[in-house]
């Protein structure tokens, strides 16, 4: 396959198969044969993919098409998404429609698709829990005969949020009727690290992370959670025992207020395992003036004496956070 304008920016993944032979025949098998997307999108931009899915059927049956998204929150897919395809047993583009969150997914015990997909096919590898399976059916449901074989692609089209981000997406197709019953019934894959070139400091799902704050998309009057992981990388803070927070907070207005003393208030909870964590109120923390609003915080961690910092990368530069609404 040829794409002529963005051919270095675009990659095909091959052959992704499962058999998994139940009660010694194949009803339905279902597998994503390609995956065509761009490497990277601006913020705001529509994001094209394409996969190529094979049915496989030994009996005749009649269901509706699933497509499932891994995809970031912040994306908000069911909104910004329309997904349609072509098939072997159909003409012309075949729509298909969000599936209400909480309606129960064929042999799901319960769990209704997004529950499903998140227990069975899992998260790709995504360290930021920060992400959500979003599941569309077909509007139609369809007839397939007995030993045949159908050949579909599926044509999705996100409008990306204006965040700064770095996630592996996700697919996964299946039909109304097995479900996720078995490895056969449907085909998954996941991407290495996709880009989103947009605001605001970078939120990397793809890498392990020394620092994060929780919740990604905050203002001023929130509580926020920062997390620290000593052990994730080497650092000057990895055999320390005690771990406490330096931070600077940039107004509006550009006035810069740092507190940075080691002591009670500033000292984060050792979680187990190198991993520490603190809760602060940014307003309270910084001392805030009625009339005074955050843009953003710098901060990074320290030992008691305050002489051993670790930032961004390790280093000594601050870790950043951009206050914003969702």
């Amino acid at each position: 396959m040829k794409f002529l304008p963005f051919k270095k920016r675009w990659f095909t993944v091959r052959n992704i198969t499962a058999f998994f032979f139940i009660a010694f025949f194949i009803s339905c098998t279902m597998t994503i044969d390609t995956v065509e997307q761009p490497m990277m999108v601006k913020g705001g931009d529509i994001l094209p993919v394409t996969l190529k899915v094979t049915i496989t059927t030994n009996e005749a049956r009649t269901a509706k098409f699933m497509v499932g998204l891994l995809v970031p929150k912040a994306w908000n897919v069911q909104k910004n998404t329309t997904v349609t395809f072509t098939s072997t047993i159909t003409s012309g583009d075949q729509p298909m429609s969000v599936i209400p969150a909480g309606t129960p997914a064929p042999n799901g015990n319960g769990l209704d698709w997004p529950g499903l997909l998140a227990a069975k096919v899992g998260n790709g590898g995504n360290l930021i829990n920060d992400y959500e399976w979003v599941a569309f059916y077909s509007d139609a449901a369809y007839t397939v005969a007995g030993n045949a074989t159908v050949r579909v692609e599926v044509k999705i089209r996100t409008k990306v949020s204006n965040d700064n981000i770095a996630f592996k997406l996700g697919y996964c197709v299946a039909q109304s009727v097995d479900g996720l019953n078995g490895a056969d019934y449907y085909g998954t894959h996941f991407t290495s690290c996709f880009r989103v070139e947009g605001d605001g400091d970078l939120v990397d799902f793809c890498n392990p992370q020394l620092a994060t704050i929780e919740p990604r998309n905050a203002l001023d009057n929130d509580i926020i959670t920062l997390n620290f992981d000593s052990k994730v990388s080497d650092n000057a803070l990895s055999n320390t025992s005690d771990v406490y927070l330096c931070a600077t907070g940039i107004t509006t207005d550009g006035e810069r207020i740092t507190t940075c003393v080691q002591n009670e208030q500033s000292k984060l909870k050792a979680m187990g395992l190198g991993r520490y964590q603190k809760d602060i109120w940014p307003r309270q923390f910084f001392s805030l003036k009625p009339n005074q609003i955050l843009r953003s915080i710098e901060y990074y961690f320290t030992d008691g004496s305050g002489a051993i910092k670790v930032g961004y990368g390790g280093g000594a530069d601050p870790f950043p956070f951009t206050f914003k609404c969702q």
